[in-house]
């Protein structure tokens, strides 16, 4: 009995690190959302710049501080005055010592701080709540960085999935000419060369499907990583290439306003945080204000009873106002707010230039869109036509006319064909995916 309970728990282990689990496209971009180490590092900085909004916004509010002191003079400090002070009489180069004060002194207060006015810090908190702005569209964008990573990598292993099964179909007919081509040969209607030659086609095209199962869980292993999946768990993909949503997009009306692009939103908030902080370089100059309140309440003892209910503490109440005139920096304030024009100008430069980049980026992704889907319309032709002949060349194979040289030849112009059309299949995927990102689709 108590070797099954010891058996079960072990059985348990080993049923959930072997399980599969299969996943759609949306089901690993959901996965990812919640794994992806880049975004949850990117939600922790939004958490971050949310608080230090609320850290500005604190800066200027109440502050109260209380404070307790005790202190046990061992000698209590002397202070020596002229003698004739008491002593008329007394030579004025005489002096008499004297102790004031109590052996143990406590104090416990409070003190309440509260900001009037202060320029710098207005401009401070604009610039605080800029910054969380700043970071929303960072996090933004590493949510639509990880769902583009998210779907290519998918695409690569469905890919890899299609031009594998179709190897896989050509060996197995190749398979068939191969048990028939030595059937002939046995019977002397052929020579030796033709089966040599199918067998060599035949050995290739083993080797290229052990390559593709490489290829296919290097892809897998990457999308594993890409979503957050644990590498040493199993994961099938539900879905191939035909059940992909590849509506074809119409340049003809194909718009993208970069001002809409979220790289140019993050240059674009860069650039009033440098704003900003020109902004608040230049009122430091201003007089701030600062009002404080404070009481406070001093034991004075020889003994240490401070908690005696008939020993007195004595009171000690007021309020003020401070004024923060900055008069003369050495130029330090007009160093500081120069290096702000400065970086300005550069934050106004990358806007700039970053808003011709994206131009240029938006009209390079619409012409390789057009270019891969030229390219597919072409490869789908050239592997109709390597398809025809090959069958037409493995019939006059069968019938003697056609040499093994000339079947392999025939077999690799498809093999060959079928790879271009599934690298185009995979190109123009990608393009779209280029076009899903800058029309704000993902």
């Amino acid at each position: 009995m108590k070797k099954c309970f010891f058996i079960l728990p072990i059985l348990f282990w080993f049923s959930n690190t072997t399980a599969q689990q299969s996943f759609s496209i949306a089901e690993a971009l959901s996965y990812a959302t919640t794994n992806n180490v880049d975004y949850k590092n990117a939600l922790l900085d939004l958490q971050i710049a949310e608080q230090k909004v609320a850290e500005s916004v604190s800066s200027g509010l109440p502050k109260i501080n209380g404070s307790l002191g005790f202190q046990n003079y061992i000698d209590i400090p002397i202070t020596v005055i002229p003698a004739n002070t008491f002593n008329p009489l007394a030579s004025p180069n005489d002096f008499e010592e004297l102790q004031f004060g109590t052996s143990i002194n406590s104090t416990a207060g409070v003190r309440l701080d509260q900001l009037i006015f202060s320029a710098s810090y207005i401009a401070g908190l604009k610039a605080a709540k800029v910054y969380k702005g700043l970071t929303e569209k960072v996090t933004q964008k590493a949510l639509v960085d990880t769902k583009e990573k998210v779907i290519a990598a998918y695409y690569s292993c469905l890919i890899y999935d299609e031009s594998k099964t179709h190897l896989v179909r050509s060996l197995e007919n190749l398979k068939l000419i191969q048990s028939e081509t030595a059937i002939l040969v046995k019977e002397g209607m052929i020579e030796d060369i033709n089966e040599d030659q199918i067998n060599l086609i035949t050995l290739s095209m083993s080797n290229q499907i052990a390559q593709l199962e490489i290829e296919a869980k290097n892809a897998l292993s990457i999308l594993k990583y890409i979503i957050g999946y644990p590498q040493d768990s199993l994961l099938t993909l539900s879905e191939n290439l035909s059940s992909i949503d590849n509506d074809l997009i119409s340049l003809e009306n194909f718009q993208v306003s970069v001002e809409n692009l979220i790289d140019y939103q993050i240059v674009d908030q860069n650039r009033a945080l440098s704003l900003l902080t020109l902004k608040m370089n230049k009122v430091a100059s201003i007089p701030s204000v600062s009002g404080f309140f404070s009481h406070q309440q001093t034991a004075l003892r020889n003994e240490f009873n401070l908690l005696s209910s008939d020993k007195p503490w004595y009171p000690s109440t007021f309020w003020g106002v401070n004024i923060n005139i900055p008069i003369f920096t050495s130029g330090e304030s007009h160093s500081i707010t120069k290096q702000s024009e400065l970086n300005l100008k550069k934050a106004e430069n990358t806007l700039r230039a970053v808003k011709e980049g994206l131009k240029q980026q938006v009209h390079q992704a619409s012409k390789e869109y057009s270019l891969a889907l030229i390219a597919l319309e072409n490869n789908q032709e050239n592997l109709s036509l390597s398809q025809k002949i090959l069958k037409n060349t493995t019939t006059k194979f069968k019938e003697g006319v056609k040499s093994g040289l000339d079947l392999a030849q025939a077999q690799n112009q498809e093999i060959s064909a079928q790879n271009k059309l599934a690298q185009s299949k995979f190109n123009l995927l990608l393009a779209k995916l280029t076009l899903d990102k800058l029309m704000n689709k993902l």
